[in-house]
């Protein structure tokens, strides 16, 4: 059996985080632009989310399932709200943000945006993105006339950056719609590469260069926009306990 599947769009893009990191440092009296970067960086998740949705060509999202991956995912509003507690400051707490309080808070905010309601699910760690993809194959094994948004994104604080080594506190997100090779056939969609499963691998240097749970769909991505890439890409991240690797090949 041919155990790869279509990738028919991408999409990736840098999330803009310096103002909420900003107003992070400003303490209590930035703690109203703390509520609102909180709120708005999601919806930019969100968006670029949609540009790979736009990219299938399918007009309808249907039961289309969303998987997405994150290292700490909105861990930043941790900070904020210990900041809060700790100087008593509990009526500053906005509900009306809670929704992006937590990882799967964005998950769910991309399903809400684009009328997804198919599987749904949030992974966390560094190895989280190939993670995602690995749950986004599961999927199609079993139900192969749906596809799968399949995505990550970051939105690491300068405390997490320090806890991570040093990496530069930036967001960004990617994402890839993944179909059955026989649903994308059958629709006459265009298919930007061609998949194969993604494994389980020993950890090495290599694969922890870049912590970021959105880096290996990032780079995959990339490749995809660019005419000049090599036509076969492999993926590899770091999780806890193993490596993970897959390889894509880019179709004409």
């Amino acid at each position: 059996m041919d155990d790869t599947f279509a990738i028919t769009a991408a999409a990736s893009g840098e999330v803009d985080a310096a103002d909420l990191w900003r107003a992070l440092a400003d303490g209590a009296d930035a703690w109203r632009d703390v509520n609102k970067w909180t709120q708005e960086l999601p919806e930019r998740v969100a968006e670029l989310a949609g540009h790979a949705l736009d990219g299938t060509g399918d007009t309808e999202p249907g039961d289309i399932s969303c998987v997405i991956g994150s290292v700490y995912g909105s861990g930043h509003v941790a900070e904020t709200i210990r900041a809060r507690l700790d100087s008593g400051a509990r009526a500053s707490l906005a509900p009306e943000s809670f929704l992006y309080f937590n990882a799967h808070g964005v998950t769910s905010l991309i399903c809400l945006r684009h009328r997804l309601s198919g599987f749904c699910a949030t992974l966390l760690g560094s190895g989280a993105g190939l993670q995602a993809l690995a749950v986004a194959q599961r999927r199609l094994r079993t139900a192969p006339g749906t596809p799968v948004l399949c995505g990550a994104y970051d939105l690491l604080s300068p405390a997490a950056t320090r806890a991570l080594g040093g990496v530069r506190p930036t967001g960004w997100a990617a994402f890839v719609v993944l179909e059955s090779a026989e649903r994308a056939r059958r629709r006459g969609a265009r298919v930007l590469a061609r998949i194969g499963p993604v494994r389980t691998c020993a950890p090495t240097a290599a694969h922890t260069a870049d912590v970021r749970a959105s880096a290996p769909l990032a780079e995959l991505a990339a490749a995809l926009a660019d005419d000049t890439a090599a036509p076969a890409l492999t993926l590899t991240a770091a999780g806890s306990r193993h490596g993970y690797r897959c390889t894509a090949h880019k179709e004409g």
